[in-house]
């Protein structure tokens, strides 16, 4: 394919994942002037949450679909699935109606994701897969703060519905941007027939765990502790059964077990970051809400430069990722002592880890990169619910208890990231 249409088509992905990063975060922002629209909060919780578990459950289904029946035809119908909801969102009449229109966007997503992850591992050489997940990263930082920015202020100086109308023609260039360019050429996997069963069991197991995590932030603990064993069990029965549902790579080779580990420790190291240093700054250093805004700001700006740097920098991978978690744990060593260098070490590393640790992961196979890179992902988002949920505990207790979580999260990083080196960098061919 020629440079062009390959650069359309990347365009299109990115437009494709902005879109849903700025739903997250504009609900997030937007859900108490929702809520007071519709002189309602029930399903408040379930605005945001509907989404998380529509997607989640979906995914390895979706994975598994991609090598069925193709990567476009899967990227076409999530896309149409997730404007459905865009449409349909704005004309709600109660926050139930709202919570359905989620429910079509989660689900969209939760199929464009392996489709997306399928179309890079088609298009581009792995020595382009750390650029291209760079480009990933700075656009998530991005829409991320115009999310927030929109919910914060679309909702009082005009109405929450404008954010839709936004959005639904940058959705639309996506969809044309990608259907145009992409062609129906990409291999489809030939697998054993569906295993219906196998995938709803897992949809339920994952399902229970989405929905734990949520419960657990209330610190009830019954149905992620129900949810994981199910899914344990799920999983355990699919390694001996042939992996129906999850790739063959994660039986045969151990680097990539050992990246897929550090990938749900980066997940719960920069939702951690993100989501409790403005706590910490403002409720245990007493810093004031606009000094705690600049420091975050930092900690971004830092992200999206060290994203860029790792998409760059022509080193080999597994030093790359190693300088990235060396970052993080310094970072957590000088924060109580240079905080500002501290919080730009942190975003560094965060940014560096983004780009470098989840391409590098993306080259442990070329014939299943829907299935692999899928699961990666869920396994990110994994690490970051469950990091968020054990650091809630720590703003009840001095600053010293934060900083020690941060730090064993770093340092556990680089000790699997040590540990990688011992690993052979074959990369998986299987087409199975």
């Amino acid at each position: 394919m020629n440079r062009p249409k390959r650069t359309a088509i990347l365009i299109g992905l990115l437009l494709c994942m902005g879109a849903s990063t700025i739903m997250q975060t504009y609900f997030s922002s937007a859900l108490p002037a929702i809520s007071d629209s519709f002189h309602s909060v029930s399903f408040y919780s379930w605005v945001h949450g509907s989404y998380i578990l529509a997607s989640s459950a979906v995914i390895i289904l979706s994975s598994s679909l991609c090598q069925k029946f193709g990567n476009r035809k899967n990227f076409i119908i999530g896309s149409l699935l997730f404007g459905l909801g865009t449409i349909i969102a704005p004309f709600s009449s109660s926050m139930l109606y709202l919570v359905i229109a989620r429910i079509a966007m989660g689900i969209g997503a939760g199929v464009v994701v392996p489709a997306t992850y399928g179309i890079i591992g088609e298009q581009f050489e792995k020595e382009k897969y750390a650029a291209v997940f760079a480009a990933f990263a700075v656009v998530q930082i991005v829409f991320n703060g115009l999310g927030s920015l929109a919910g914060g202020y679309l909702p009082h100086i005009a109405s929450w519905q404008v954010i839709f109308y936004i959005l639904l023609p940058v959705e639309l260039l996506s969809f044309w941007l990608v259907f145009r360019n992409l062609s129906d050429s990409g291999p489809v996997i030939q697998t054993v027939p569906f295993q219906f069963q196998r995938h709803l069991l897992m949809i339920i197991a994952i399902l229970l765990v989405t929905l734990g995590i949520e419960q657990a932030y209330h610190q009830q603990y019954l149905v992620l502790v129900f949810g994981a064993v199910l899914l344990f069990l799920v999983v355990r029965k699919d390694a001996n059964n042939g992996n129906v549902l999850l790739p063959k790579e994660f039986v045969s080779d151990p680097l990539l077990r050992n990246l897929c580990f550090q990938v749900f420790l980066l997940g719960a190291f920069y939702n951690v970051c993100l989501a409790y240093l403005p706590s910490l700054m403002q409720f245990s250093m007493g810093l004031s809400a606009d000094t705690a805004g600049n420091l975050l700001t930092v900690f971004v700006v830092l992200m999206g430069i060290g994203s860029i740097l790792g998409g760059l920098i022509k080193i080999p991978e597994r030093p790359a990722i190693l300088i990235g978690w060396s970052a993080g744990l310094m970072g957590s060593i000088f924060m109580p002592f240079f905080f500002t260098l501290s919080v730009g070490l942190l975003g560094f590393g965060s940014g560096v880890l983004m780009s470098v640790l989840l391409a590098y992961t993306a080259t442990r196979t070329r014939g299943n990169a829907a299935g692999v890179n899928s699961t990666a992902h869920l396994i990110r988002n994994f690490g970051g619910s469950i990091g968020t949920i054990l650091f809630q505990f720590s703003l009840n207790y001095p600053q010293r208890y934060y900083i020690g979580g941060v730090l064993i999260l770093a340092l556990s990083g680089m000790i699997a990231a040590s540990l990688s080196f011992r690993f052979k960098n074959i990369v998986n061919e299987s087409k199975a």
